[in-house]
């Protein structure tokens, strides 16, 4: 189970880092590194791209001796997003036509 400073962590790396596009990041632990997954509606722009590099780097400077990396998905609503790793932030979709 991972460790709640590890999440609570992720999520404050993520506040003012949260975009319309943003539909999910997941935390995927393989091979003992933590990745911070980003899934995005649409390919996002380099503003984007650059707040989902930011949110990684104070992932990772709070815990500077971890392997951890991060990624960036596109998978256009209405797909779903896979079910792997833990869920830190997820977009309300149930209403979104």
């Amino acid at each position: 189970m991972v460790e709640k400073r590890i999440l609570l962590s992720i999520q404050r790396s993520l506040l003012e880092k949260i975009t319309p596009n943003l539909r999910c990041v997941r935390l995927i632990t393989v091979n003992d590194s933590e990745n911070l997954v980003f899934y995005y509606d649409n390919p996002p722009s380099e503003e984007e791209q650059e707040l989902a590099s930011l949110a990684d780097t104070e992932f990772i400077s709070d815990f500077p001796d971890s392997d951890t990396g991060f990624e960036i998905k596109i998978i256009p609503f209405p797909q779903k997003i896979p079910n792997e790793g833990i869920c830190v932030f997820q977009r309300c979709e149930a209403n979104i036509e």
